[in-house]
C-alpha cells in the first residue's frame, strides 16, 4: 500500500560524536553530526546528516542545523503491515519488528520499521486503515 508521511513535528538534537542509539526496533549506529530525532510517541532514531538536511524543515524561527523542532517533508512510501515477527538489515544495524508493525520502503529502497500506533499517527494511507 502507498502511504504519505504526515507533516508531524519531531524534536531533534545533533550527535557530537559517533555512537549507537537504542531504537524501538534495535540498536542503530550513527556518526557525529547526524540528527537524533524523537517522534510522536517518544520513539527515537538517528538520521544521517545529509539525509536529514535534505528531507526535514526547521519550525519557524529555528535555523536549519540547530537543535529544535523539525517537520519531515511529505514523502510517499510503500508500507506493509506484517503478520509475524521480522527483521531488516540497514546500514547502521539490524532492526526487528513484531507482528502488526509496518515495514516501510522509500523510493530509494531504504527501509525502516514503524510500530503500528506510531504509524497510525505519522502516516496517511491511500486507503484508510481499519480501526
Amino acid at each position: 500500500m502507498r502511504a504519505t508521511k504526515k507533516p508531524v513535528s519531531v524534536a531533534v538534537e545533533f550527535a557530537t560524536e559517533d555512537g549507537t542509539l537504542q531504537t524501538l526496533e534495535g540498536p542503530v549506529r550513527y556518526r557525529a553530526g547526524d540528527a537524533l530525532a524523537t517522534g510522536v510517541k517518544g520513539e527515537r532514531w538517528p538520521i544521517p546528516r545529509e539525509t536529514f538536511l535534505a528531507s526535514y524543515s526547521p519550525e519557524p524561527g529555528l535555523v536549519a542545523g540547530a537543535p529544535g523542532s523539525y517537520v519531515k517533508q511529505p514523502v510517499e512510501v510503500d508500507a506493509v503491515r506484517m503478520d509475524s515477527a521480522f527483521s531488516v538489515e540497514i546500514e547502521g544495524g539490524m532492526l526487528t519488528g513484531s507482528a502488526g508493525d509496518w515495514l516501510v520502503t522509500a523510493a530509494d529502497g531504504s527501509q525502516w520499521i514503524v510500530r503500528d500506533d506510531v504509524f497510525r499517527e505519522s502516516y496517511v494511507m491511500q486507503d484508510p486503515l481499519d480501526d
